[in-house]
């Protein structure tokens, strides 16, 4: 089964799993953990996948307690549930659990160190399935996007048909990932898995698909292929600043490398 139905990487997921229950907040409520665990006791899923979670990072600042919920604290009663009846989690968390300084690239072991709230609620997911001590499976993901929901190239291709000029943070580095490829590491685990023919044993790994770049960098991108496209677009200038320029209430990761050395071969 699969929680967080709406959301970019579960859309894609519904693509390929398409016998399996898919669950909203409307039916598992992870601000409500009982409805969750309603939920789990029903269907009795062996494979439990869960992709759902508070993304919203400026917003999490101020609503603390939920994002928390959302991120740490029922994602932990999931794992103890999964731990209970042998089942399987596969979980999804960020590279906002490293603190983002340098130039290098984090790996699996590197010392975490979030530099904002919902970084903080998202380890705390981490950990607290790894506590469980369930069979697991968790991936750091970055720079998620697909075409639902919310996400950057949309609203970069929003405002470029709204405003002429356009200013993009230069100086933070990551990999953007499609919903689609994280989708389809994870139907080919759940496949494998079905057929006890899984390679990588469960634990903690990095997945990216893409080069690094900056925020600019990816703009720049999805510019030029909506020009290609034949997009009216509005935009005339597309200037690089610093992160300084562009304040938020949550601070972000200058440094977003995740080094995909270790699963490489094994997910992709």
């Amino acid at each position: 089964m699969v929680f967080g139905k709406n959301g970019q990487v579960a859309t894609a997921l519904s693509h390929h799993l398409t016998e399996t229950p898919f669950l909203g907040s409307d039916t598992a409520n992870f601000l409500e953990p009982l409805s969750v665990l309603k939920s789990l006791e029903l269907i009795k899923p062996k494979i439990v996948i869960n992709a759902s979670a508070y993304t919203a990072v400026d917003k999490a600042e101020s609503e603390r307690d939920a994002a928390m919920q959302i991120n740490g604290t029922t994602p932990g009663l999931i794992a103890n549930w999964c731990k209970e009846n042998d089942a399987y989690l596969i979980h999804y968390s960020t590279d906002y659990v490293f603190q983002g300084d340098g130039d290098h690239s984090w790996t699996e072991d590197s010392p975490t160190n979030p530099i904002n709230w919902y970084g903080t609620t998202k380890l705390q997911g981490e950990n607290a399935i790894r506590e469980s001590g369930c069979k697991a499976y968790i991936f750091r993901i970055s720079w998620v996007y697909s075409p639902w929901g919310n996400n950057f190239p949309k609203t970069i291709l929003r405002l470029a048909k709204e405003r002429e000029n356009l200013n993009i943070v230069n100086d933070q580095w990551g990999a953007p990932t499609d919903a689609r490829d994280v989708a389809k590491v994870t139907a080919n685990l759940v496949k494998n898995l079905t057929k006890n023919n899984v390679s990588a044993a469960p634990g903690l790994y990095h997945l990216r698909f893409e080069d690094f770049q900056t925020w600019y960098d990816f703009a720049v991108r999805i510019i030029e292929q909506a020009r290609a496209k034949g997009e009216g677009l509005t935009l005339k200038s597309l200037n690089p600043i610093s992160s300084e320029q562009f304040p938020t209430p949550a601070k972000r990761p200058k440094n977003s490398r995740l080094d995909t050395k270790h699963p490489k071969n094994l997910f992709t």
